[in-house]
């Protein structure tokens, strides 16, 4: 702490009570701006902390999106296969229906001509 000299005349006009009660002001609000410099300062550190935060969780969502695009995309063309392969079978299984059909028609056909 700082010694606080009060010059000779003020000493003289505000007396001793004076001059001890005008450094006891003084020292205070010197230490009012110390603790307000300590908690800007504090802030200060808090606000690089969460802005480290932010940008850690921004890499870490970006890289979750990528990965889930990833596995859309997986999931997509798996469907897409077993759609195709569906869709074969079930042409194969009409056309096999639509043979038959056709060889019973021409059975009776033929057992009605004879």
């Amino acid at each position: 702490m700082s010694v606080i000299t009060i010059p000779r005349p003020l000493r003289e006009k505000l007396g001793d009570d004076g001059v001890d009660a005008l450094v006891a002001v003084i020292n205070e609000a010197n230490l009012s701006s110390r603790d307000n410099l300590a908690a800007k300062s504090d802030i200060a550190r808090l606000e690089n902390k969460l802005d480290s935060t932010k940008a850690d969780l921004e890499l870490k969502i970006e890289s979750v999106r990528a990965d889930l695009e990833l596995k859309i995309e997986s999931v997509r063309s798996n469907l897409e296969l077993k759609i195709e392969k569906t869709k074969s079978e079930t042409l194969k299984w009409m056309f096999i229906f639509w043979a038959g059909q056709l060889l019973a028609i021409f059975a009776m056909l033929k057992a009605f001509l004879k």
